[in-house]
């Protein structure tokens, strides 16, 4: 039977080049799909072979702009095909990769004649190791491991209907727990602009997602500084340019190729040191945490405070200032956990109140600043429910 599968298999490729929008494309921007081929071979004249091609945005049922259908030869010696889940049998099948559950194809193996015929892999490579390819045999409840072997010889006995047909190969893949991702280390230490973090990993697949989390609560409560996908390097840093007064604890989240979220070890830098302590000692937030209103009292010790309150909307904007006396100015900040000052405000008393239900729920610093000296007067902390 004369081959046409890399005609098939251009025109394939063409399709699916049309109809996603993010291709696998390799360095010269041309489609590539990860491929196993098989040929069944009779003799060195007839033989017939397939494709199942790999695309993540594919499924496993019949789709005619990706999916080619088995056209049998006239009076052929040999047939193979495989089928989609809705039993279409396919000359070049578009998958995708399976997750956590195998994926299975069944395979049609005909023959005119009874004798001997051989599978043969002759393609394979281009499919990440993290998956096993077994090729499996319920005539003689055999298996073959298609990475480490590229043939499988059999026989075809046309007067037993179960050694030939749609019900005798299928092809299982499915992840190796052993190449799966692993976290090897993770560790943090001071560095000449922040707080440096650095982690080694095995395994990772182009699709594995860090995030980088950071608690100033103790571990209460983790927020993300930052995430990056992997690429494949197996070594990873991240500078937290902005850490927290007082302790910081850090954690990696790590999320694979199906989904599934993983978390390591907790690592902290830094201490609350006595003169932080005391100037935390100057700020008082209550309720906290709160999902409304906040209010602010500062202390900063040195006889200067004044009574009254400022008011600012859920936005920052239209102070309006009551007070019975102006000794004082502060320069008040909200910040987030990643650094960023969501909020502003002048109080010109030792007391302040804002309406915080505009903010996502987390944990967020105030940071109170002197205006005579531009001095740090307090910094502390509350949480948004």
């Amino acid at each position: 039977m004369v081959n046409r599968l890399s005609i098939i298999l251009l025109l394939v490729i063409a399709c699916a080049t049309t109809v996603w929008s993010s291709p696998i494309a390799n360095n010269n921007g041309n489609m590539q799909i990860p491929l196993l081929r098989l040929k069944l071979v009779l003799d060195e004249s007839n033989y017939d072979d397939i494709a199942i091609g790999f695309l993540q945005t594919a499924t496993t049922q019949y789709n005619n702009q990706i999916d080619s259908r088995y056209l049998a030869g006239i009076d052929a010696a040999e047939g193979l095909a495989s089928f989609s889940s809705d039993n279409v049998p396919l000359s070049v099948n578009i998958v995708p990769l399976p997750g956590i559950a195998p994926l299975v194809i069944r395979l049609d193996v005909e023959a005119r004649n009874s004798g001997p015929f051989t599978l043969e892999r002759t393609e394979l490579d281009s499919i990440s190791q993290v998956y096993d390819v077994w090729l499996m045999d319920k005539y003689t409840k055999d298996s073959l491991d298609l990475r480490s072997n590229t043939s499988y010889a059999f026989n075809v006995n046309k007067n037993d209907t179960a050694s030939f047909g749609s019900n005798r190969f299928t092809i299982v893949i499915r992840q190796n727990p052993a190449m799966m991702l692993h976290l090897i280390t993770f560790a943090a230490k001071k560095g000449a602009v922040g707080n440096d973090l650095a982690w080694t990993t095995e395994n990772e697949q182009s699709s594995t997602l860090f995030s980088v989390e950071r608690s100033i609560d103790n571990g209460t409560t983790f927020f993300v500084l930052d995430s990056l996908i992997s690429n494949g390097s197996g070594t990873y840093t991240y500078t937290d340019k902005s850490p927290m007064s007082g302790e910081n604890l850090y954690r990696l989240k790590l999320q694979d190729m199906n989904g599934v979220v993983t978390y390591s070890n907790i690592v902290s830098l830094g201490s609350a040191s006595a003169a932080a302590a005391t100037t935390n000692s100057t700020l008082n937030i209550y309720p906290n945490p709160s999902n409304g209103v906040i209010h602010l009292a500062i202390n900063p010790g040195d006889g200067n405070g004044s009574s009254g309150t400022l008011q600012v909307n859920s936005q920052g904007q239209g102070f309006g200032v009551s007070k019975s006396a102006t000794v004082a100015s502060y320069s008040i900040k909200i910040v987030n956990i990643k650094g960023i000052t969501v909020k502003s405000a002048i109080a010109s008393s030792a007391s302040w109140q804002d309406n915080v239900s505009s903010l996502a729920p987390g944990t967020y610093i105030v940071q109170v600043t002197s205006n005579s000296d531009n001095k740090l007067v307090g910094e502390s902390t509350f949480v948004k429910l």
